[in-house]
């Protein structure tokens, strides 16, 4: 089987994710997840899991479960699982805000 294509830019790693998403790991979950993007990609995206389903959108939600600041190119490194998340946010490379158990399981919810 062909290797997924890793995304180049944040924007296609956000846009990969309902494909790579796997509903069977995130059973019974509902989360609002706003990344707050700062550097070469900044901006605001909002990633919703619930019933089922992930969903991507640009802009911000009026009350997320987690909130995570991070600059463009560390979370593109994850995305691209060449960093580790729990990682990252140990050696201090983004922050979050909200729900820690939310953060905690998020990387198992994607291929």
């Amino acid at each position: 089987m062909a290797q997924p294509q890793l995304p180049s830019t944040l924007k296609e790693g956000f846009a990969a994710m309902p494909s790579t998403f796997r509903p069977e790991r995130a059973a019974g979950v509902s989360a609002v997840i706003q990344f707050k993007v700062t550097g070469a990609e900044a901006g605001n995206w909002i990633v919703t899991v619930k019933d089922g389903k992930c969903t991507v959108a640009e802009g911000e939600a009026p009350s997320p479960s987690v909130t995570i600041n991070t600059p463009s190119d560390v979370w593109l490194k994850i995305l691209r699982r060449e960093l580790d998340g729990t990682t990252a946010f140990m050696g201090g490379q983004f922050t979050f805000t909200g729900d820690m158990g939310v953060l905690m399981q998020m990387g198992s919810w994607f291929e």
